[in-house]
Parts: C-alpha cells; structure tokens; sequence
C-alpha cells in the first residue's frame, strides 16, 4: 500500500497523508544536507555509504508501519507483539530507508538534489502549517513541537523527497513504447479466461482432522501449548470468542492447533475432497449445488476468478498458480470446459486447487483505438518498475551499508 501511495502521489504528498501509514510534518528553515549527518538526534539505524539513518528516522518509519499492520484488522482483532515481530517490520523498514538513501544520493550525483529555495517554497506551501492561507511562523513551531520532529532531520527528508522524486521523473521519461508494443499488450490484456473452482487450504483441510481426547489432555499437560492456547484466545476474543471466557472455549483452541500441526493429514484430507470434487465439477451451473453440499462441512464452496487475462500473474482467489495459468490459456486447453476440457487437480504449497475454464473472450480489435493511452500508461508503469529494480539491484550491490544489529533487530 506504501509503494502504491508513493507511485501514485509522489513521495512529496505521502508527507501530507494522515492515515494508516504515515503522519509527516516539514518543517521552516533549511539546513545544509551534509552537515550534521542526523548525528545530533542520537544513535544511528544504520549508515549508507557514509550518510546516517538516525535512531529517530527509523523509530518513526518503525511505528508508522506497525500503525498500518494493526490498521489492517478494522479496528476488530489486533495483532499481538510475536505475531508483529514475524512480520519482520524492523528489517522491512530499514531496507526501505536504505533505498531511499541510495535514490536521494543518486540524485544527488546526477545534480538532480533539491535546492535551498525549493525546499523553502515547499515548507511554505504546505497547509498544515498555513493559517488563513499564509504561512504562519508560530503554527509551524507547535506542529514541529507536538510531533517531537528536529528542524535539521525533517528538512534533510523533504530534500531527499523532492530529490528522489525529481529522479523517478528522470527515470520514467526515459522509457520509450513503439506501437508494436501496445498492440501486443492490447492482444494479451484482452484475451481472457473466467475460472470456475474450488480452493482447499490447510485451514479447510484440518477441519477434517481427527484429535481424540488423548492429544487434547497431552496438549494441556505442556505449559507452553497452554500459553499458545491463551495467546490465541486474546487474540480471538473479540471477534471469534466474543463473549466467552478461556474455560469455555479452550477445547476447541486446542483441537485447531493440534490439527493445524498434522501437516500429512490436513494434505490427506484436501486431496481426498479434491477427487471428489474433481467428479463432480463441471461448467453447468447445476453441478455447483453438488459439490458445494461435498464442500458445506469444510465451510468451502465452488467460486469463479472472473475474467483474467494473460497478463495476470496470479488469480483472483486463488493466487499464483502458474500450470493453472498455462493450462487455461494454453492453444488446446486441457481445462477448458468450453472445448472439450475437464476439470484438473493443481497442487501448490499446502493448497490445493480444483479448477476448470468455464468463460472464454477473444480480442476485439475495433477497441484498440480506444485503448491506446491506457495501455500506453500501463506499459510504461510495468517497464518502469523493471528499470527499476534493475538500477536498484546495481547500486545496492556496490553500497556500503552498515546495519546497527543492537537497532534493526526484529527479535528485540
């Protein structure tokens, strides 16, 4: 979501967004680039080829992700510490500060870096420091105050911002797209196939994992399952277990996990309703009542993609299954229902998915016109990512980067 707020805005604007993410404030004054390293604020995350990412950029960057991730329940369940450390936030973020170090000192190689002058304009257009539509000096003061920013950090952020964003301009112009290229794009984005299936994970799987009475006083028996079992019901509690105390539920928590541990037996289960759904499923309509009536017990049912095209790499509901992918746009499909084809088992990781073609839509070459700019757009936003890590990949090879282990330690 980070990436896609700073491709569609620009990395400026995510300095305006209060949300999930990001809270960010510039500050008045400009300060030289290189002279004080962020050394003044503390300790240092880490140093990329000699520029400091100081303790209180990456504590910021730090919460504000944390922030997204317990965002991303509603306001419903929330995440506990364990499970935000296996997120792995600490090195997430500083290896996007790196990047963004890296960007803002090519751009600074390339005489790209934002001047004095603009970072002063930019500070004074920003409207969270403005009252009755002009700057206002003590507004800026109490903003800079109550968020606890140092004028000489943020000042450095907003000059790497316009910077990295003035080279992201560069890069992108640099793309060129014949018109062989978007009739081509227009061919593969147009040709698309509807997928009707059925998608058994281990969740389903395990619901048809037998637990006798044995395993559940063995499981109660060892303190740190029973810690596990608690762990999960404050997670659980206020959505799943609403209403109910530990006592009351704590059977049920331990059958799921101890199922949840028979990896064989979950993969048993799958494979075994898979075969039967894969006599059952067909491109009627009238077939889904039988296997969804198979499906009633494991909470699965028979669902469709909707259209995709070639240019997907994964499908919706399902993910990225590349045989299936194939097989549906292969020139004979095996899967195909509409030509013959029949439904096929695919096996992916601890998934497995039963799935046949049951639409299928050719190009129509009188929209290409029409598509023209869009796929243009398109076009050019693909290659761009592709130079991109490309460039990245290159420059960060030949980085000196210094990580403070005792900071970007995700086990802390």
């Amino acid at each position: 979501m980070f990436n896609w707020i700073r491709e569609k805005f620009g990395a400026v604007v995510i300095t305006l967004i209060v949300g999930f993410i990001a809270f960010v404030f510039i500050f008045y004054g400009v300060f030289s680039p290189r002279s004080t390293r962020g050394l003044h604020e503390g300790s240092v995350a880490g140093v990329v080829n000699g520029d400091s990412i100081s303790l209180s950029e990456f504590n910021r960057a730090v919460n504000q992700r944390m922030e997204f991730f317990k965002s991303l329940s509603g306001g419903g369940t929330k995440f506990s510490d364990e499970q935000l450390k296996a997120f792995r936030i600490k090195s997430m973020v500083f290896e996007s500060l790196v990047q963004r170090k890296l960007m803002a000192q090519e751009a600074h190689k390339s005489g790209m870096q934002a001047s004095d002058e603009e970072v002063k304009t930019k500070v004074r257009e920003m409207p969270v420091f403005q009252k009755d539509g002009k700057f206002d000096f003590m507004t800026y003061r109490q903003v800079l105050e109550a968020n606890n920013y140092s004028p000489g950090g943020f000042e450095r952020s907003l000059r790497e911002d316009l910077s990295v964003q003035r080279l992201q301009d560069y890069l992108s112009k640099r793309i060129k797209v014949s018109d062989t290229e978007i009739r081509s794009e227009f061919l593969l984005g147009e040709d698309k196939r509807n997928v009707k299936y059925v998608l058994l994970t281990s969740e389903i799987g395990k619901k048809g994992v037998k637990v006798d009475a044995g395993e559940i006083k063995k499981f109660f028996g060892d303190k740190t399952k029973l810690n596990l079992a608690r762990s999960n019901f404050e997670v659980k509690k206020n959505k799943d277990f609403k209403g109910k105390d530990f006592e009351s539920v704590k059977e049920s928590i331990a059958k799921d996990i101890i199922a949840s541990e028979k990896f064989d037996e979950i993969r048993k289960v799958n494979d075994k309703i898979a075969d039967e759904v894969l006599s059952l499923l067909s491109i009627k309509d009238s077939a889904d009542k039988r296997v969804n009536d198979v499906l009633k017990p494991y909470g699965s049912e028979v669902k469709k993609t909707g259209f995709v095209s070639r240019l997907n790499t994964s499908l919706p509901g399902i993910g990225e299954v590349k045989e299936l992918l194939k097989d549906a746009f292969a020139k004979n499909s095996p899967i195909d229902a509409t030509n013959g084809g029949k439904a096929k088992k695919y096996n992916t990781g601890g998934w497995v998915v039963v799935a046949l073609v049951c639409e299928s839509q050719k190009p129509d070459p009188s929209k290409l016109e029409t598509k023209k700019r869009q796929l243009l757009q398109q076009i050019i936003s693909r290659k761009g990512r592709e130079v991109f890590e490309a460039w990245m990949k290159k420059i960060h090879s030949l980085a000196d980067i210094d990580m403070n282990p005792s900071v970007v330690n995700d086990d802390v």
